[in-house]
């Protein structure tokens, strides 16, 4: 019941009450304004959870910011290395200032001559805007109307400056792309960079102090850009993936909503700023950035959205994991990538009164929960629009506690599940990285060194059909092209864009799989001592060939005559393997176990016997401290795969 709904805010406003009816009985008495009562009780009837610092934290941050804007100064408002560490350095003069701001209920202090301006204005900028005049009014509502974009920010009269500094200026002229005109905008905001993870702790409430130190994390940029957007009646959200399914930490970026459709962005400027849509569909691997895998998108809203945990009165606060108590967010999976539901078999005892699992993704050393499942009586529970091609651990919370509820398992790009447990096969795993995909951008060298091979097929030993040819950087992964039905040939050539081969694999299939024993019989002088041409066929990708072919081409023997489905080429990876280092292969068994340590010998590898295949691993490094980034990985067909 609506009016039910409205009363018991009111009542929870407390002494604020009489501004918030103030605001419903200035639109109330006139029809004109029947949309503007509406959406002044959609931002009072949704007002409950919201919080904000107040004026006077600015106050007390002022010598913090100005000493920050003084580094900047020196540094030329750069965020290199050294203007960090200088910025850093203020945690220790100010450490008082580093504490949680001090923060207001918005039913508490929000005041009726704020509420009506904010919504007055929201109003004619929407008319104004061509691009989101005909949006619906439930959009209007929730994606231009709301005054608060984050909780924990100052209320300020930051949309009043950005409207009144860029009214007329754009969407409002028709024939104009609105695409374009965001770009134009924000282009104006170009010198808001990226702090580099610099000054992390110091806070920034307000957009008045993002544009002071000109330097901050996504999630300011998103809800500035937030701000500005709204100010000039474009419906825009920030969304989140709150970890990442293939590598640590997380991410937010801004969506445009028009016409029904979602339109995501990077925050910060960049030439290629609308391509999440792209590279977060969880099938693509980005050129630049390497592959992404995402568990699950939620979308900040302003509205509430109480379900599963949190909207259970038998359920304690203290046994939902934090994601799940924030009620101000939605679920938008489903906009990005192809989802799944998956039904888990929970195998652990369940804590006392437990009444939800939860899936948890793998991150900075530990699990992190990103859905949630209702526990059914036969002892499983479904998870709704999960990302594939991830590994998940089924968990319990109790008091703040994370225990597994069953064994790991990887939700595979075609939808079937891969249980992750030791199923008696045991073998050798060879490995050179620890950090998987993280590595990806110290590598596109080596990854586009390939581009521009060929593969040919020879009779009588000279170049008869092209079989297949790379075109564009590789992946972190065995790298396979499908070839068409093909003569069969016993002997293939490689030709070579350059005088030097550098690769981890080399690989030739057929229909019943890959072919072993494959031979080089060319030439290759090796640039390591360590590495040969019989390591490109070896089986392992770790163990790795770089040489000079002074001819730009190598020729391979089958053994026999193969008709040919598929090559493949994995690249050659900069080897984290280094000497004085302890290095600790763990799998997961309920947790995690230590397998064997070993330290570098004269090779860039370390080789592990007798190793659980079929479980999850990682290769600990016994010298990172803090919060180390060393990612999970699992035995497949073809090697190993980061994840």
């Amino acid at each position: 019941d609506k009016d039910t709904s409205l009363e018991f805010v009111l009542s929870a406003a407390g002494n604020n009450r009489a501004e918030l009816e103030r605001v419903l009985s200035h639109y109330q008495t006139s029809p004109a304004d029947s949309l503007k009562y509406k959406a002044a009780r959609f931002l009072i009837e949704n007002m409950l959870g919201n919080y904000g610092s107040t004026s006077q934290s600015l106050d007390a941050f002022a010598p913090l910011y100005k000493e920050y804007d003084s580094i900047n100064r020196i540094y030329d408002f750069r965020a290199t290395a050294k203007w960090g560490k200088k910025i850093d350095s203020l945690y220790k003069k100010y450490p008082n200032l580093l504490q949680t701001p001090s923060a207001a209920k918005d039913l508490s202090v929000v005041t009726s001559d704020y509420l009506i301006h904010e919504i007055d204005r929201s109003f004619e900028a929407w008319k104004r805007n061509v691009h989101s005049s005909k949006c619906s009014f439930e959009d209007f509502c929730e994606y231009i109307l709301p005054y608060r974009r984050l909780n924990g920010l100052v209320a300020d009269n930051a949309r009043d400056i950005f409207y009144h500094r860029h009214v007329g200026g754009y969407y409002t002229r028709k024939g104009k792309h609105w695409l374009e005109e965001t770009d134009s905008l924000l282009y104006e905001y170009k010198h808001l960079t990226h702090s580099n993870f610099w000054g992390v702790q110091i806070p920034v409430l307000n957009a008045g102090t993002f544009e002071y130190l000109r330097h901050g994390l996504c999630i300011h940029r998103c809800w500035y850009n937030s701000l500005l957007l709204s100010s000039l009646g474009m419906p825009v959200a920030i969304d989140f993936v709150p970890v990442w399914g293939n590598r640590n930490s997380s991410h937010t970026w801004n969506v445009l909503l028009l016409n029904g459709h979602s339109y995501a962005f990077e925050s910060f400027w960049d030439n290629d700023r609308w391509k999440y849509k792209r590279i977060y569909n969880n099938c693509v691997s980005d050129s630049l950035w390497g592959k992404f895998r995402l568990p699950k998108v939620y979308r900040h809203t302003y509205s509430n959205h109480l379900e599963g945990p949190v909207a259970d009165v038998n359920v304690d606060r203290d046994d939902i994991p934090a994601l799940f108590q924030n009620v101000k967010k939605k679920d938008v999976s489903a906009e990005y990538f192809e989802t799944h539901d998956v039904t888990v078999a929970l195998t652990e005892p369940k804590p006392a009164n437990a009444r939800y699992a939860y899936l948890a993704v793998f991150s900075y050393q530990q699990w992190h929960p990103v859905q949630w499942g209702k526990i059914n009586r036969d002892g499983t529970a479904t998870f709704k629009n999960m990302g594939k091609d991830i590994v998940y651990l089924p968990v319990y919370y109790k008091n703040g506690v994370l225990s597994p509820a069953a064994s790991p398992f990887k939700l595979e790009a075609d939808g079937t599940i891969r249980i992750l447990q030791d199923d008696g096969r045991k073998g050798n795993v060879c490995l050179r990285i620890l950090t998987g995909v993280s590595l990806h951008g110290n590598n596109l060298k080596n990854m586009s060194l390939l581009c521009g091979s060929r593969f040919v097929g020879l009779t009588d030993g000279k170049a008869d059909t092209e079989l297949c040819r790379w075109t564009v950087p590789m992946e972190m992964k065995m790298n396979k092209r499908m070839l068409p039905a093909l003569p069969a040939y016993r002997y293939i050539r490689m030709y070579l864009p350059t005088d030097v081969l550098m690769a981890g694999e080399i690989a030739f299939y057929t229909e019943k799989g890959r072919i072993p024993s494959v031979k080089v019989l060319s030439d290759i002088a090796p640039l390591s001592v360590t590495e040969n041409a019989a390591m490109l066929t070896d089986g392992s990708e770790a163990t790795t060939c770089r040489g000079v072919v002074s001819c730009r081409y190598v020729d391979f023997d089958l053994g026999d005559f193969y008709q040919l489905t598929a090559i493949g080429i994995y690249p050659y990876l900069q080897s984290q393997i280094h000497e004085d280092v302890n290095y600790t292969l763990k799998y997961w068994d309920g947790e995690w176990k230590v397998k064997e340590t070993k330290r570098k010998a004269s090779c860039d590898w370390l080789e592990f016997e007798d190793v659980p295949l079929n479980t999850l691993m990682m290769l600990k490094h016994s010298k990172w401290k803090a919060v180390p980034p060393e990612r999970i990985f699992i035995c497949g067909d073809e090697g190993i795969c980061w994840q």
